[in-house]
């Protein structure tokens, strides 16, 4: 029922986040959908950095990531996206998306130094798992941060890679408030 809209630069520790929120979840007996960026990447066949550079195979995996959102909240699911969603107007579709569904989200902000990220993303093993430093400069000059007061990227909980996940905050925020009252507009009409 519940999406978690994970957001942050390039090798900001998103898909770690992802991984523990799962874990989580799934030991509170919740079925958990994870849905990747990467791996719809990789499935529709592009190289990760000419990916980032044509605008048409963004839009395009975009498209695919948010039917795929759309296609899995269900009373029973909770599902985790996990991608840059650095794009302020995209994350406020999903929350049209989820609010027309009668479904709580949240957004997970994974937070850190530029230049630590880099350093992560320079100590990759797997080089197909690397940004160039065009690519990652450009993401960095792309990103549109979360803000807690925008009503589609609240509740907001920031996450730095040294600190612990506040993941009974998240499951409060999801499970033990009321559902989003959706809006006329969209409503189907009787």
């Amino acid at each position: 029922m519940p999406l978690i809209v994970i957001t942050g630069i390039p090798c900001s520790g998103k898909t770690t986040r992802t991984d523990e929120l799962k874990t989580f979840f799934a030991e509170q007996g919740k079925h958990v959908h994870v849905v990747s960026e990467y791996e719809e990447i990789l499935k529709a066949g592009f190289e990760k950095n000419s990916f980032y550079a044509d605008a048409n195979k963004e839009k395009h995996i975009r498209g695919v990531l948010k039917s795929e959102v759309l296609r899995l909240i269900s009373p029973t699911n909770v599902v985790i996206l996990d991608a840059l969603n650095y794009i302020k107007g995209y994350r406020y579709e999903l929350f049209c998306g989820t609010k027309a569904n009668k479904c709580p989200q949240c957004t997970v902000h994974a937070e850190i130094n530029r230049e630590q990220a880099w350093s992560f993303n320079e100590s990759r093993q797997n080089e197909d798992e690397k940004y160039d430093r065009a690519t990652f400069d450009a993401l960095l000059m792309r990103y549109e941060e979360p803000e807690g007061r925008n009503r589609w990227d609240a509740p907001l909980f920031m996450i730095f890679p040294e600190q612990d996940l506040d993941k009974d905050a998240i499951y409060t925020s999801l499970f033990k408030k009321g559902l989003p009252k959706p809006n006329m507009s969209t409503q189907n009409p009787r």
